[in-house]
C-alpha cells in the first residue's frame, strides 16, 4: 500500500520533468522570440490599471450620492 502512494505521489514529478522536452509552443516562438512579449504585457497593464481606475472613480461617485442621500 505504501508503496502504490509513493509512486502515485512521485509520478508527476517524472512526466512534468519528461514535458520539458518538448518543442517550443507558437507563443514562445511568436511572442519570446521577436520580443513582442513585451508590448502585451503593457497593453494587459494598461487595460487593468484603467479597469482600476475606472472602478475606483465609480466608488467615489456612489458612495458621494450615498452621503448626500443620507443629508437629505
Amino acid at each position: 500500500m505504501k508503496k502504490t502512494l509513493l509512486l502515485a505521489l512521485l509520478m508527476p514529478g517524472v512526466l512534468l520533468a519528461n514535458a520539458q522536452d518538448a518543442a517550443p509552443s507558437w507563443l514562445e516562438n511568436s511572442l519570446y522570440g521577436n520580443g513582442k512579449i513585451n508590448a502585451v504585457i503593457a497593453v494587459i497593464a494598461v487595460i487593468l490599471l484603467g479597469i482600476g481606475g475606472w472602478l475606483y472613480r465609480q466608488d467615489r461617485r456612489l458612495k458621494r450620492l450615498e452621503d448626500a442621500q443620507r443629508k437629505a
